[in-house]
């Protein structure tokens, strides 16, 4: 289970001893029309690493959707609004193999959330540094699988750290 001080792109760890709540913005669709030409330039093409450091780049630099199911959860009637207070828990989408390994799903648009799931799910729209960041703090990921519902690129932890590493050595 994850509450709102974890999944808050914006939290400030000073306000956690004293904030009860947090009113996030939720289900913001997503557009992410570049990735997929770099991605079939990279991986289905004569791939190189000038295209992969292209690649890596664009996935430093854009917002992606993770899901959640947030039960009992305060929404005042509007669905792009969500208030999350400290005892709340959040149950993320996850996605897991045979070998029992446990992914993060991560879509690079709101198309590819409803080729994942049909179940109603908020969303949380998140920088890249700031997920790669949250996954590699949990201790029950393996990765994550970037857009399950067709490319299900998976991301081992390492693959997420050379992203972060890039990010800070810019």
């Amino acid at each position: 289970m994850y509450n709102f001080y974890t999944l808050n792109p914006d939290h400030s760890t000073s306000l956690q001893d004293t904030s009860t709540s947090i009113t996030l913005d939720v289900n913001e669709s997503l557009d992410n029309k570049t990735f997929y030409k770099l991605f079939a330039d990279c991986y289905y093409d004569n791939t190189s690493e000038e295209k992969q450091v292209i690649l890596a780049t664009h996935l430093n630099n854009i917002n992606y959707l993770i899901a959640f199911i947030a039960e009992d959860i305060d929404t005042a009637n509007n669905l792009n609004t969500i208030t999350i207070h400290s005892s709340d828990d959040l149950n993320l989408l996850i996605s897991t193999t045979d070998e029992r390994e446990v992914y993060l799903p991560v879509f690079t648009d709101s198309t590819e959330l409803t080729r994942f799931t049909t179940q109603p799910v908020f969303t949380l729209t998140v920088p890249a540094e700031w997920l790669w960041k949250f996954i590699l703090s949990q201790k029950n990921f393996t990765g994550i699988v970037l857009n399950p519902g067709s490319i299900g690129w998976d991301m081992s932890l390492e693959h997420v750290q050379s992203l972060l590493d890039d990010i800070n050595n810019d």
